[in-house]
């Protein structure tokens, strides 16, 4: 919470907060590495890892309220698909708020060891062995976030090679 001058700006919020933002993570969150351009980097790239939990827009209140007990990052809304999302950039709030939902992840805890991994790489970008290690945990944690596709069966459209049914003649 902002306001905060001594330790941790989140020193007012509970264990079951944290428990909760874990679950809500676990289940409508999401933890990933973004590669960009930079021009202020001696490499010209910078990782970052990006945190966000999605809601219909409906629901958005329940977004509203994450952003006012964190203070931090933004809510936007999609109307492709109805979708609400809260993002959160801050490296260093981001890099607080995964040492204080470690203890409660359970589904994302190995997104949350490689991002923690990454953000605590010292000297990535002035040093091409540590750069290296910084794209490959960011692919790891990419390579998480990917999902097969589901292979979905239609009996209209698709062609069977043998026939379910039989019919009989009565």
């Amino acid at each position: 919470m902002r306001g905060n001058t001594v330790g941790s700006r989140f020193n007012t919020q509970t264990n079951e907060f944290w428990a909760y933002l874990a679950g809500f993570l676990d289940g409508d969150g999401c933890i990933t590495a973004i590669v960009e351009r930079s021009k202020t980097n001696r490499s010209g790239v910078r990782v970052r890892i990006r945190v966000s939990f999605t809601q219909h827009r409906y629901r958005r209140k329940v977004l509203d309220k994450l952003k006012a007990e964190i203070g931090e990052g933004q809510v936007a809304e999609y109307n492709h698909n109805s979708m609400a999302e809260y993002v959160i950039r801050d490296q260093k709030i981001i890099l607080e708020i995964l040492e204080k939902i470690k203890p409660y992840l359970i589904a994302k805890a190995k997104h949350l060891e490689l991002a923690l991994k990454l953000m605590r790489l010292e000297n990535w970008n002035s040093n091409k062995t540590n750069l290296q290690k910084a794209m490959k945990l960011a692919q790891d944690i990419k390579g998480l976030n990917k999902y097969p596709k589901r292979v979905r069966f239609d009996p209209v459209t698709t062609e069977v090679e043998r026939p379910r049914y039989r019919f009989y003649k009565y």
